[in-house]
């Protein structure tokens, strides 16, 4: 495979960056480029997110769990739908903020653990939506884009209302199935060997949990993801730098 250039991207706002994404901030290991959205100021360096009329269309609309909640997961959406865009690299890779950093990864971890010739690697799930906390975009893939704006699309025309869940693992699901059969756009599943079921818990604790704690769901108030054998690991990572930008 040539020399490959990943950027890392991940979104959050003021309240997530103090209730846990100043973790992710403080364990990011160094020498990785790494971007930060946010649709609020934060007091870090970070990319506004500036498309703002869809959360204040929907901002309103009662919704009764998160797999309804299209305005808090369309930041996500967003933010990689930006970044594939407009970042110089061959690959970006979404991590959620609610991540702590227990090894140091590098641009060789990530080829060898994430790479993928397709359009996408994501955590697959057996009979379940697809465990999208880490994401990798290969953006030699002539598809890739087609296939974000195409998500991406599903929020700006108010299309996700019309899906069964409007979280953006399921759009990310329903739009890779849909083109996989159409098109035969090819993905890769990280976790296809992996019953998350019989494994228990979170599958991302039993693909990387040596390098990383994905403190998903209740996991972030306990402050570790008691499934991760690692999650006493000394964190020995050099903190790391976001990328500055110019206002």
């Amino acid at each position: 495979m040539p020399a490959n250039k990943t950027h890392i991207i991940t979104a959050f706002n003021d309240r997530l960056y103090t209730e846990y994404a100043h973790r992710f901030i403080d364990s990011f290991p160094k020498h990785l480029p790494l971007t930060v959205y946010s649709e609020t100021d934060l007091p870090i360096a970070h990319e506004p997110l500036t498309e703002k009329q869809f959360a204040y269309k929907h901002r309103d609309k009662p919704i009764t769990s998160y797999k309804y909640d299209a305005v808090r997961f369309h930041w996500k959406v967003q933010a990689v739908n930006r970044a594939i865009h407009e970042l110089e690299c061959d690959s970006v890779l979404w991590l959620d903020a609610d991540i702590k950093f227990l090894k140091h990864i590098d641009q060789q971890w990530i080829n060898e653990h994430l790479h993928t010739d397709g359009i996408m690697s994501y955590m697959g799930r057996v009979n379940y939506y697809s465990e999208c906390g880490v994401l990798y975009f290969n953006l030699r893939n002539s598809n890739t884009q087609a296939y974000v704006n195409e998500v991406w699309r599903y929020y700006v025309t108010d299309e996700v209302y019309n899906l069964q869940e409007q979280h953006d693992s399921y759009v990310w699901d329903y739009v890779r199935i849909k083109r996989e059969f159409e098109n035969n756009w090819q993905f890769r599943n990280l976790a296809e060997h992996i019953d998350y079921k019989v494994k228990g818990g979170h599958i991302q604790a039993h693909l990387y949990g040596e390098w990383f704690d994905h403190m998903k769901g209740k996991r972030k108030s306990v402050g570790y993801s008691a499934e991760n054998s690692s999650r006493n690991t000394q964190n020995t990572v050099e903190k790391g730098t976001v990328r500055r930008v110019e206002r």
